[in-house]
């Protein structure tokens, strides 16, 4: 009992520390802790001269990621940052899983909006855990986020994952280590359901998105997603 009592304090702990690091991507020069902050502008920096600006090996036309700038300039973006150094797997995962409370907890007043994202920068981390702590994390957590109608990003310097117009753009490459959370939109259509993972985890991704998003879907659209549905029941039902 004192062990799961610890563990319990030790998340909410770290969900403070992360709380307390927030700041408006348009207003790092306030953050009087100087780590931070250089942490904060190698953020900027990073998405100034990747995710707001065009790729030659993108595949689309149009910036690698349309929707950040938009929220950068509104004051919509948060900033956090994160030593996960000290802290085994478990209770990063118990941590990241409770980011999607955390998310609504900062969102209320002037960042309640569609464009409203928080990108939590991590420190402490070697690059032989990246795969573990970011991708493998990632996937994870993914349909805890799905389920509250959230979307979760992961980022490092070291990431393979590749693009959905390119196979040879790696879109999820970062100076540092990072989680971006945000809304669910209409555009992650074409984030789930992808070749490569099990087809219990696309049906939940499927349902999750349909329920979601439903409303603001083409009927057409719609259609196509429950026959999508449909056909992964039957492949799961078959194979069992």
């Amino acid at each position: 009992m004192t062990d799961k009592k610890t563990s319990i304090s030790i998340i909410d702990l770290e969900i403070e520390k992360i709380a307390r690091s927030a700041c408006s991507s348009i207003d790092i020069e306030s953050v009087s802790d100087e780590s931070t902050k250089r942490i904060f502008k190698s953020g900027l920096d990073w998405i100034a001269n990747f995710i707001t600006i065009p790729h030659p090996e993108l595949g689309r036309r149009g910036a690698v990621c349309p929707f950040v700038g938009p929220s950068h300039c509104e004051g919509s973006l948060l900033f956090c940052s994160w030593d996960v150094k000290k802290l085994s797997f478990e209770i990063f995962l118990s941590v990241l899983e409770r980011l999607s409370s955390l998310y609504h907890r900062l969102s209320p007043g002037m960042f309640k909006t569609r464009r409203f994202s928080i990108c939590i920068f991590l420190s402490g981390l070697k690059e032989e855990q990246y795969s573990k702590y970011i991708d493998e994390a990632h996937s994870m957590v993914k349909p805890v986020f799905m389920d509250a109608g959230l979307m979760i990003g992961e980022f490092h310097p070291l990431s393979v994952t590749e693009g959905v117009h390119s196979k040879i753009f790696r879109p999820m490459r970062s100076s540092q280590p990072a989680f971006v959370v945000r809304y669910m939109a209409l555009h992650d259509a074409m984030f789930i359901d992808r070749d490569g993972s099990p087809a219990e985890v696309r049906l939940r991704e499927l349902l999750n998105y349909r329920f979601w998003m439903e409303e603001a879907l083409p009927k057409d659209d719609i259609s196509r997603i429950e026959k999508r549905i449909e056909d992964l029941k039957v492949a799961i039902a078959t194979r069992n």
